[in-house]
């Protein structure tokens, strides 16, 4: 009978407590989610006619990243065989003040500029000097070596980039992050400059006595083959879409372009 007695006030203790519990553990909260990624421009385009084999141009696309942080995009199409489709962006050189006891090098008021473009997502990576080109300068990828000051690295001329950019073996895609010195809102990509000829020695070293005379990025940029891109916190990125019938194509299409 005891025994008895001490099991059923044990269970009755237990069901006292889970009761008392119950009570002072709930609360709620009421929020709304907004989408970071904007796009804007003309989402409609109506293109001029175009030869087979020729190439026409649509119109710029801005994509903009409001979050704090970075978003992994897709950019991808329903273009098929008949259509090759490319995606370019465009970026801003500069010079800058040369001084290399400093990590992060000024941008003067009134400097000169040199305007590109080059290939986001394509099948192969090129770029092209658009606004104010320079006889005898020529654009180089320049892949940063860990501890690039003591160790500079080589220019790479773009049109022997192979494979996406950065590199994976390149300082600037995780060791170096230009969003902690505030120089960028990209903080991570491939370094792309407009150099003389000349100031590229026989090893693909530079000669930095002359890099007054460089013209250097103002932000990183990145080249994937499959569309992969990062859009960093507060950054926006212009793509412009660049089609290319084949010869044997003919009739009317429609390009779709998704940016998941």
């Amino acid at each position: 009978m005891n025994k008895k007695y001490i099991m059923s006030l044990t269970i009755v203790l237990a069901v006292s407590l889970v009761a008392a519990i119950s009570y002072y553990t709930i609360f709620s909260a009421t929020f709304t989610v907004n989408n970071p990624i904007v796009i804007d421009g003309d989402l409609s385009q109506e293109l001029e006619d175009v030869y087979a084999g020729d190439t026409i141009i649509g119109d710029s696309v801005s994509i903009s990243n409001d979050a704090e942080t970075s978003r992994d995009l897709l950019i991808t199409d329903d273009s098929g065989e008949d259509i090759e489709v490319i995606y370019k962006s465009d970026l801003i050189l500069t010079k800058k003040t040369v001084n290399f006891n400093l990590d992060v090098w000024e941008i003067p008021e009134e400097a000169e500029e040199v305007g590109i473009k080059y290939v986001l997502v394509g099948d192969e990576f090129s770029a092209e000097v658009t606004d104010n080109a320079k006889e005898g300068y020529v654009l180089i990828y320049y892949k940063d070596n860990s501890d690039r000051f003591v160790n500079p690295a080589i220019a790479i001329l773009v049109e022997d980039v192979e494979g996406n950019l950065p590199y994976e073996t390149d300082g600037n895609t995780e060791e170096y992050n230009y969003c902690e010195t505030g120089e960028y809102l990209t903080c991570n990509g491939a370094k792309i400059w407009y150099v003389p000829l000349t100031a590229i020695n026989e090893d693909d070293s530079l000669d930095w006595s002359r890099a007054s005379e460089f013209y250097f990025e103002t932000k990183l940029i990145q080249y994937n083959s499959d569309g992969e891109i990062i859009l960093y916190g507060g950054d926006s990125l212009t793509i412009i879409p660049e089609y290319t019938p084949n010869e044997y194509a003919e009739g009317d299409y429609t390009i779709q372009t998704t940016i998941a």
